[in-house]
């Protein structure tokens, strides 16, 4: 269920002293103050006239911001990931003011001239907050298979509260914006975050320092961007009597297979795996069988443990035993595994059906970097 929200552009409170330590002290050449100037410079240069803004307003602008932008390091922790969404803080800044039209564009309000009657240009933050602005960029992970991905809602959230939403992967997956709040100085990194919602699961980056600071599926870090290799694959291929009489053949071997932490119902998973889980999808190349011959091969994993896993689906048509990619739910350290197909065909129906087996044939598979 999400969250209910505030009006868009209004935050409900809180935000930032780890921010603070994020860019470097003094100011730089062009007037902005550094965040390590603090508090007291502001308090200092602002004139008693001047315009000052509501307290805790945010939003997203598509305006051009005179800002210096320190740059979030890239890394594995500094990124949330989900089908279609590659999101990252690339920088973050400190502002000492904002034009009126910024201050505008996220939905506050401000009065043409000040008390002496003089135009307006720039809007001070709020006693005891400052201004912050937060680059964000998102784009398609191209997890396998490719196609159709959930709907995925990008928020503000402040101190658990659901303020504006910033992007929806239904309007694409690539996404870039600025985000601009003003803040207190007084709150720890996961008070002010930027957190995706996909399919129930949430997880969040740090609008202070841009780190992943939640997710309710911190184990598909351990999985994405896995490859899956096939290494001995043997090939199967045998004739039977079919129920018309004639010569049937039976074939196929494994000749494909993904690891991903996301599979929809239409691929054979059911959203996210499950806790300390990835699905590992395989392909397996099989023949047709005739209509009146039932096909009743299997498949199943074996693991360097010893213990066997099973599909989560039903890979089967009335014609074909794997139509469809057969899905295993698998530990997310998985690093090889046994596909184990057993052939099996029988010909006509009743008790005296003729059962046609075969010895098992297997594929190894290699999860890695």
């Amino acid at each position: 269920m999400r969250r209910g929200r505030p009006r868009p552009g209004v935050l409900a409170g809180v935000a930032t002293v780890a921010l603070l330590a994020l860019t470097a002290c003094g100011s730089d050449t062009d007037g902005h103050a550094s965040a390590g100037d603090g508090e007291d410079t502001l308090r200092m240069s602002v004139d008693e006239n001047a315009f000052r803004a509501e307290p805790d307003i945010a939003g997203v602008t598509s305006m051009s911001l005179d800002a210096r932008f320190d740059k979030v390091e890239d890394s594995d922790r500094a990124r949330v990931l989900a089908p279609g969404v590659d999101l990252r803080i690339t920088g973050v800044a400190r502002l000492d003011t904002l034009d009126v039209d910024v201050y505008a564009d996220l939905g506050g309000n401000a009065p043409s001239v000040n008390d002496e009657g003089e135009p307006i240009e720039e809007v001070y933050p709020a006693e005891g907050q400052a201004f912050f602005a937060v680059e964000y960029s998102s784009d398609d992970p191209q997890w396998e298979p490719r196609g159709d991905i959930p709907d995925s809602v990008a928020s503000v959230v402040i101190n658990g509260n659901d303020v504006a939403e910033v992007f929806s992967t239904a309007d694409g997956t690539m996404q870039r914006g600025t985000i601009v709040a003003s803040l207190p100085a007084d709150s720890a990194p996961d008070a002010a975050v930027l957190e995706v919602e996909t399919a129930g699961k949430f997880q969040s980056l740090s609008l202070l320092n841009g780190k992943r600071v939640n997710s309710d599926v911190e184990h598909i870090y351990d999985v994405v961007d896995r490859r899956v290799e096939i290494g001995k694959a043997e090939e199967f291929e045998e004739t039977f009597t079919g129920w018309a009489g004639g010569t049937e053949r039976i074939a196929g071997s494994v000749v494909d297979a993904f690891a991903t932490p996301w599979l929809d119902r239409g691929n054979g998973g059911d959203g996210w795996a499950g806790p300390g889980k990835t699905y590992l999808s395989v392909e397996v190349d099989w023949v047709d069988i005739s209509g009146a011959d039932d096909d009743e091969s299997t498949v199943h994993l074996e693991l360097d443990n010893g213990k066997t896993v099973q599909p989560d689906n039903d890979p089967s048509s009335l014609v074909n035993a794997f139509d469809d990619n057969a899905v295993f739910q698998i530990p997310a350290t998985t690093q090889h595994v046994t596909v184990v197909v057993t052939p099996r065909v029988k010909v006509g129906a009743g008790s005296g059906a003729k059962v046609h087996k075969w010895d098992p044939v297997k594929a190894e598979l290699t999860i890695a970097k």
